[in-house]
């Protein structure tokens, strides 16, 4: 293949390196964070892609640190509409996405608008994450078949909020897995995984201080459901998993008044 420019052949390399398991390197971050948005540009150019991988956002503020890795077809990164934005003067933002088929729908993430400082995003869509827990560990896995289809719609305000987010597909799968977030105040973190084949659903909303979430839809075949509310004055720890190849539905919703905090587990296997 013949490349433009010496950028362009860097970024294909990258990009080889970053298919399965990989440590970056601080000299990979600190280039890739920088090219990040450049790179999406060349992969909706008809020299380099079959069908378009898109980005479109828009930010204001200091120190943000993004790396995208769109690969296959059909991955879009975009703002609800002309009237959202991105202010934060400390976020980074780890973005990958991989569809290899052209024939589905896109994978997508859309951002309605994330304000504050101190966010982190870590996000995924047709991968797995060797450590979704860690904040500086950004390899992954995927089986070598993901069909797209997977969305989110994340709207964060405050600061200090951590967010991981996976939904990866097994090998032939089609059909995406849904999730939705809105967060309101400061200290928040959540991780939430979807795997397997079968739509999974989640949508959760935090207004309060200091919740610590995680949320694991798995199963093949199955219809897992999960719709969250979680506000009150003070936090709330709660762990989810819905598992199995059954369908599963739950609705939950905590209004934590304890000045100790409050605690939620809930498993269905």
């Amino acid at each position: 293949m013949k490349y433009k420019n010496k950028n362009e052949e860097r970024a294909w390399e990258m990009l080889k390196k970053s298919i399965g398991p990989r440590i970056w390197s601080d000299a990979d971050l600190g280039w890739f964070f920088s090219m990040g948005l450049i790179f999406g540009i060349l992969m909706t150019l008809p020299l380099v892609a079959l069908a378009d991988n898109e980005i479109t956002m828009e930010q204001t503020g200091d120190n943000l640190q993004m790396g995208i890795d769109q690969i296959g077809y059909k991955n879009k990164i975009q703002m609800l509409d002309s009237n959202s934005y991105i202010t934060a003067a400390s976020l980074d933002l780890y973005l990958v996405q991989v569809n290899t088929s052209s024939t589905t729908l896109p994978n997508s993430i859309t951002f309605d608008e994330v304000s504050g400082t101190g966010n982190q995003m870590k996000l995924g869509q047709g991968i797995d994450w060797t450590d979704i827990t860690s904040d500086t560990d950004l390899s992954w896995n995927y089986d070598g078949w993901e069909g797209g289809g997977h969305e989110m719609d994340i709207t964060m305000y405050g600061d200090y909020n951590q967010l991981a987010v996976q939904q990866t597909n097994q090998s032939n799968a089609l059909d995406g897995h849904n999730f939705d977030l809105h967060l309101a105040g400061d200290g928040n973190e959540v991780k939430i995984k979807q795997q397997s084949n079968g739509a999974k659903n989640t949508d959760l909303t935090i207004y309060n201080d200091y919740n610590d979430v995680f949320i694991r839809q798995k199963g093949n075949g199955a219809t897992h459901n999960a719709n969250i509310t979680l506000d009150g004055l003070y936090g709330t720890d709660l762990i989810l998993k819905q598992m199995s190849q059954t369908n599963q539905t739950y609705t939950l919703s905590v209004d934590c008044m304890n000045v100790n905090g409050c605690g939620v587990t809930v498993t269905q296997e």
